[in-house]
């Protein structure tokens, strides 16, 4: 009997250890589990605002292809008509007393022509605006791709590091239960022996069912924190998805004097090149709306293949007849005041260009020494944190030695252990802080 228990006890252990391993094979397979360097790729994969972006780039070259053939290859076109005499028209002539009878034209016309047109790069005419103008839209759109892969970049980094922050809560929530249900064994135990009272036992098993909400809301933090994570990413299947890593500060980093990080901002921030570029297609365009004042001069050919045949011989046996022109053209828009208006605002758009860059030159100035004062804050907070959490830590050590010794009260270990988990948030908190600062300003640094 005794053999066959043990067998069975045997049999049990395996059978739930295999359990066990199994289940950790199944969440290693339904849970995705993702640093920042795997989150940030992902994000460039699908992330749907990346992938438009790109496509308007695509979009952009295809219109920088689409200039260079209407300014530099010449412009052909090719019609052909068939007309048919309904009725024709007729003139008299007498001739020697005699009057005939002659009709206009024929029954059938069939008329080929292709013609050729090129402007002449001269006065009216600014081709290399033109394609300017194309070459620097396709810059722009360089420029909007990276500002939106910088963006994306931020996103994720920031969403990635609230996964950690939440995590963080949950674990410290867990911590703060299990100390709570370690204190109530203990007070249970001194409890049922009559060397505590029923006022402590009860005060600490309330003490156990308070934690529990706040780990409840902890844990659905957290997961909203991941699902938020995923949408950022850009993922679309329903795979859960898990962080690694932690909040982690690292003192010795520097990013440089403050000076030279306002000046970088304002001088080489992507939205700066971005109205940099805005500028110079303005400029083309006054270029351009100055060039309308002017005539415009073009080259232009024809070759025109014409039959025109009466009723009765055959199609095939038609004669076709050519006759090739080529010449020199000009046309000329003299209403010359509905020009200079559009010259006008084409140089208006150039000065409020100017303001603009202005204006946001001292915007981002602004906006980075606000960041500049946060990651000063947070480290100051990460360095007074780190010193409370040893000391409040050390608090609680003492004062569970001490409970258990019967040297203090319950309330002094539920107050030393609020302490602890005040002051470790507040450490995990500045640390956020301070990796959510950096990330900011390594977005106004990007290139």
């Amino acid at each position: 009997m005794i053999f066959n228990h043990h067998k069975r006890k045997g049999t049990f252990t395996t059978g739930l250890i295999l359990f066990l391993f199994l289940c950790g094979v199944s969440y290693s397979q339904n849970v995705k589990v993702l640093n920042l360097t795997e989150a940030i790729s992902l994000a460039q994969r699908y992330n749907s605002d990346l992938i438009n972006v790109r496509y308007e780039k695509l979009k952009a070259e295809e219109k920088v292809s689409e200039v260079y053939s209407e300014n530099l290859v010449p412009t052909l076109t090719l019609s052909s008509q068939y007309t048919r005499a309904i009725k024709q028209n007729f003139f008299t002539l007498s001739i020697g007393g005699q009057t005939q009878r002659i009709a206009v034209g024929t029954d059938n016309t069939i008329t080929t022509t292709l013609s050729v047109t090129e402007a002449i790069p001269v006065l009216g005419t600014p081709i290399m605006s033109g394609i300017k103008i194309a070459e620097y839209y396709s810059r722009l759109q360089d420029e909007m791709v990276n500002q939106v892969e910088h963006r994306v970049k931020t996103d994720v980094t920031k969403a990635f590091l609230n996964v950690l922050l939440t995590k963080e809560v949950v674990n410290l929530n867990q911590l703060s239960l299990n100390n709570a249900q370690e204190n109530l064994r203990v007070v249970e135990a001194r409890f049922r022996v009559g060397t505590a009272l029923e006022f402590d036992y009860l005060r600490a098993k309330v003490r156990v069912e308070t934690i529990r909400p706040n780990l409840i809301q902890a844990e659905h933090n957290f997961e909203i924190s991941k699902k938020f994570l995923r949408t950022t990413i850009g993922l679309k299947d329903n795979r859960d998805i898990d962080v690694a890593g932690s909040l982690d500060y690292d003192s010795t980093e520097v990013f440089g004097s403050v000076e030279n990080i306002l000046n970088t901002i304002s001088d080489k921030n992507v939205a700066i090149r971005q109205l940099r570029i805005g500028r110079s297609i303005n400029e083309e365009l006054v270029r351009v709306s100055k060039a309308n004042l002017m005539p415009k001069f073009y080259l232009f050919g024809q070759i025109q293949n014409q039959a025109a045949e009466n009723d009765g011989k055959s199609f095939f046996k038609f004669p076709f007849f050519t006759a090739i022109n080529a010449g020199i053209g000009m046309s000329w828009d003299l209403n010359i005041f509905k020009t200079q208006f559009k010259v006008n605002q084409s140089e208006i758009d150039v000065k409020k260009t100017d303001e603009t860059i202005a204006d946001v030159r001292e915007k981002l100035k602004t906006q980075g020494e606000s960041i500049l004062l946060r990651l000063q804050d947070a480290k100051n907070r990460i360095t007074a944190q780190k010193e409370n959490v040893e000391m409040a830590e050390r608090g609680l050590e003492l004062a569970n030695i001490s409970f258990k010794s019967g040297v203090i009260n319950q309330i002094d270990v539920f107050d030393a252990e609020l302490l602890v988990n005040q002051v470790r948030l507040g450490y995990v908190q500045a640390i956020y802080d301070y990796l959510n600062a950096r990330t900011e300003l390594e977005q106004l640094l990007e290139k």
